[in-house]
C-alpha cells in the first residue's frame, strides 16, 4: 500500500516510517504537535489515539459521523465535531469531558495549544470561544461564514479565514486586531509562529505567505492550484497539496525541495510536525503514511 502512495516527480522524497490502514475509512484526523500523538476518527464513529511510532494505544466509540477533529499541541483536550451540530470535547485517554449540540452548521473549529480553550465557527458567520470546562467567553460576529481557525501560541489570539475574502485576527476575548477584508478566495491556513509566518493556500492566487500582523510577504507559485498548506513551526518546511493532486515541499524562501504525485485521491489530512522532520498523511480511504523529512 505505502509504496504506491506517494511517486516521486522532483528531487528525493521523505523516508516512510510506517503505515496504518483503518478498513472503515478515515473521516478525520489531527496530531498533537508537541507530542506527536496521533488521533484518528473512523467512518465507523470509532476514535482512536495512536503513538508517535503508529501504535494503537486506546479505542473509543461514539463519535458516528465525525467531520472535523481538532487537539491541543499538548495532547491534553480535543474537539470532534459528530454530523454537522454536535460537539464532543475529550481527553488524552479519549474520555469525554462534555457534548453539545449547537444552533446551525458547525464550519471550523480550533483547540488552543494548552487545551485552556477551543473555538467553533457557525455558518450563521459566528465565532464561539469557550474554556476547557465549557463556558463561553465570547461570540464573535464576522462578515462571512468562518472555515478556518487557528490559536496562537505566542500570545491568546487566534486567525481566522472565510473561503471568500476575509482574514482576520481577533484576541481570545473577541476585539479585532486587524482584518484583510480583500483578502481573495482563500483555502486553508498554517502558521509558524517560530518563523512569523502565515502560510495560506489561495487557489488561482498561489500560496501566500504573511507575516502575523497580516502583511504580505509573497507569494509562493506552484505548478497547480493549491488548496491545504501545512508547515513545521521551527524548521523550513511547508507542504502545498493542490486540486491536481500533487505534494510539494518547500522551504519558507519558496524554494522546492521535492514534489510528489499522490497516487490515491481524496487525501483528508496533512500534518508536520513543530521541528519539521515528520510528516503525516491521511486519505478518506482509511490509509495513513508517515513520513521522515529530509
Amino acid at each position: 500500500m505505502s509504496s504506491s502512495m506517494l511517486r516521486p516527480l522532483t528531487g528525493a522524497l521523505p523516508e516512510l516510517s510506517f503505515d496504518q490502514f483503518f478498513a472503515d475509512g478515515i473521516s478525520a484526523a489531527a496530531v498533537s504537535r508537541e507530542t506527536q500523538t496521533l488521533f484518528v476518527a473512523s467512518r465507523s464513529g470509532r476514535l482512536c489515539r495512536l503513538s508517535p511510532e503508529g501504535e494503537r494505544l486506546q479505542e473509543a466509540t461514539g463519535f458516528e459521523d465525525a467531520r472535523l477533529l481538532q487537539v491541543a499541541d499538548n495532547g491534553a483536550a480535543g474537539l470532534a465535531v459528530c454530523d454537522d451540530r454536535r460537539l464532543k470535547c475529550f481527553d488524552n485517554q479519549l474520555e469525554l469531558w462534555w457534548e453539545a449540540r449547537v444552533t446551525g452548521r458547525v464550519t471550523a473549529i480550533a483547540a488552543a495549544p494548552y487545551a485552556s480553550h477551543f473555538a467553533f465557527a457557525t455558518d450563521g458567520s459566528r465565532i464561539h470561544v469557550v474554556t476547557s470546562e465549557r463556558k463561553e467567553v465570547t461570540t464573535i460576529e464576522c462578515r462571512r461564514p468562518i472555515e478556518h481557525l487557528h490559536f496562537l501560541a505566542e500570545r491568546p489570539a487566534i486567525i481566522v479565514a472565510s473561503e471568500y475574502g476575509e482574514l482576520s485576527c481577533y484576541s481570545v476575548s473577541g476585539e479585532l486586531e486587524w482584518s484583510d477584508g480583500k483578502a481573495g478566495n482563500l483555502g486553508m491556513t498554517a502558521v509558524s509562529e517560530a518563523g512569523n509566518r502565515l502560510i495560506i493556500a489561495a487557489f488561482n492566487h498561489g500560496v501566500q505567505v504573511r507575516d502575523l500582523a497580516g502583511e504580505q510577504l509573497g507569494t509562493f507559485a506552484i505548478d497547480g492550484i493549491p488548496c491545504a498548506v501545512a508547515c513545521s513551526s521551527l524548521r523550513e518546511r511547508v507542504l502545498v497539496h493542490t486540486l491536481e493532486g500533487r505534494l510539494f515541499c518547500l522551504s519558507f524562501s519558496g524554494a522546492v525541495l521535492w514534489v510528489a504525485q499522490l497516487l490515491e485521491q481524496n487525501l483528508n489530512g496533512m500534518f508536520v510536525s513543530a521541528i519539521g522532520n515528520e510528516l503525516t498523511l491521511t486519505w478518506e480511504s482509511g490509509a495513513m503514511c508517515h513520513y521522515l523529512l529530509h
